[in-house]
């Protein structure tokens, strides 16, 4: 009983206040209320304190995982120059490569109800609704990536590098998770300009088509993470890996 009693004491209850009401209830309510209310109070940039409390927990806790991120950065950088982008070394080193995709895929993930929103990293394309959409986004970006393969003064630029990039269901890139561009770095590959040039490549190639049938019963916005490889074994070219 005292373990009940303390587990309701500790559970955190937001209450929305609202002073007006409709006489038609809302076809989609999201909130439990006295009164049937469409539309008043929705904010999507302010909160009711509680829910502001926990927003600032968040963050705290995102700069943790930050810092975490930084530190293992640090290590795969560290890793990756000493394997000196052979490919048996790159295959020791993918777990964690890995393992950064799935924290990048979590700290994209936010409470927001619309849209409806996928993060798909290469641990989690085994989906085929999915996949055969990844897939086909895949094989352009390289198609174009190893036709323009970036360069700087004349000379081809090798590295690997993390890309994030959120799509609309008419496959046109579009906002992430927070409301910015929706093409971002998530791991650098340590060359500006590479990292640049790569940005151009992701946009260059879009769109990507619109998203299946099935698809689009799911999600409205795909926040697409991978891995990408520009490297010269055989002939330059870029590799996306998954």
């Amino acid at each position: 009983m005292s373990e009940l009693q303390n587990r309701r004491l500790n559970i955190p209850l937001s209450i929305v206040l609202v002073n007006a009401s409709n006489k038609t209830p809302p076809k989609q309510a999201n909130k439990l209320a006295q009164a049937d209310l469409q539309g008043g109070g929705n904010s999507e940039n302010q909160d009711a304190t509680a829910l502001h409390r926990a927003r600032l927990g968040a963050e705290a806790r995102l700069e943790v995982l930050e810092k975490q991120q930084k530190q293992m950065l640090t290590k795969l950088e560290e890793l990756r120059s000493k394997s000196g982008g052979r490919k048996s070394d790159d295959q020791a080193i993918a777990p964690q490569l890995n393992s950064l995709e799935a924290e990048l895929a979590k700290r994209l993930q936010v409470n927001g109800r619309e849209p409806r929103r996928k993060v798909l990293t290469g641990a989690n394309t085994k989906s085929v609704t999915f996949a055969h959409y990844f897939d086909a986004m895949r094989q352009k970006i390289e198609a174009y990536g190893s036709t323009f393969f970036p360069r700087a003064n004349g000379r081809p630029l090798y590295g690997s590098l993390v890309i994030v990039v959120s799509v609309d269901s008419q496959g046109r890139i579009t906002s992430n998770a927070q409301g910015k561009d929706g093409i971002s770095i998530g791991r650098s590959s340590g060359n500006p300009e590479l990292d640049r040039q790569a940005l151009a490549i992701v946009r260059a190639s879009a769109p990507f088509g619109p998203f299946p049938s099935e698809m689009r019963n799911q999600i409205d916005v795909l926040d697409w993470i991978s891995t990408f490889d520009f490297t010269r074994e055989g002939n330059d070219h870029l590799e996306l890996k998954h």
